[in-house]
C-alpha cells in the first residue's frame, strides 16, 4: 500500500472552485482510497492506495472532481516519501525555520524549464528568492507572499507549469499526517 499526498490547485480561494473538505474526503473514499485525512480548507489530503503511481492517482482524482463537482482542477499527487525528501532537500533551511509562513514549496507539473526560470529578473526580486531542485520550487517571500516581487514575477513570466504552493508549515504537517514511510498514518 502506498501513502500519497494530494494537492489541489486553486480551490476555495475567493468565490470560485469551492469544494467542502467533507465532500472532498467523501469523494476520495468513494474512489477507493483509504485512510483519507484532509488538512485545512485548501485542497490538501493524504490517502492510502494500492496504486503506487502518483500520476495515475492524480488523473483519477481529477476525473472524480470533474464528474462530482463539475470543476476542472489541477491535481498533484506525490508520494509521502517524495514530500519528505522535499523537506530534506530544502536549499534554504534558515529561511524556512525563521519564518515558515513566508517560505513556500511549489509543487510543479511538469517542472519549469531553466529558460523560464532564467527569464525572471533576480535584480527585481528584492530579498525574495526562488530555487528549484528536482522539479520542486522553493520560494522565499521575504516580506510575506502577499504582493511580493517574486509572486508578481511568477505571474508575469509564467513558469510554463502547473504549480500549487504550500507554506513550509503545511508541507511538514502533511508529511506528519501521512505517518511514517511504510507505517500507519498519524491518528491525529
Amino acid at each position: 500500500m502506498a501513502r500519497h499526498i494530494v494537492l489541489l490547485r486553486g480551490i476555495n480561494v475567493g468565490r470560485h472552485n469551492r469544494i467542502a473538505m467533507t465532500e472532498f474526503k467523501a469523494l476520495l473514499t468513494g474512489l477507493g482510497y483509504t485512510g483519507v485525512r484532509t488538512l485545512l480548507n485548501s485542497g490538501n489530503a493524504v490517502v492510502t492506495t494500492p496504486d503506487p503511481d502518483p500520476a495515475a492517482a492524480a488523473r483519477r482524482i481529477q476525473r472524480g472532481i470533474s464528474d462530482a463537482f463539475g470543476l476542472s482542477i489541477a491535481v498533484m499527487v506525490r508520494s509521502r516519501a517524495l514530500v519528505e525528501s522535499v523537506i530534506e532537500r530544502n536549499p534554504m533551511p534558515g529561511e524556512a525555520e525563521r519564518a515558515p509562513n513566508f517560505f513556500h514549496v511549489g509543487f510543479c507539473d511538469p517542472a519549469p524549464s531553466q529558460e523560464r526560470l532564467d527569464s525572471i529578473d533576480a535584480t527585481k526580486l528584492g530579498a525574495d528568492r526562488i530555487m528549484v531542485r528536482d522539479g520542486t520550487c522553493y520560494l522565499w517571500f521575504a516580506d510575506g507572499p502577499q504582493n511580493s516581487p517574486l509572486g508578481k514575477a511568477i505571474r508575469v513570466h509564467k513558469l510554463g507549469a502547473n504549480m500549487t504552493m504550500r507554506s513550509w508549515n503545511t508541507v511538514r504537517k502533511l508529511v506528519s499526517l501521512a505517518g511514517p514511510v511504510g507505517g500507519a498514518p498519524d491518528p491525529g
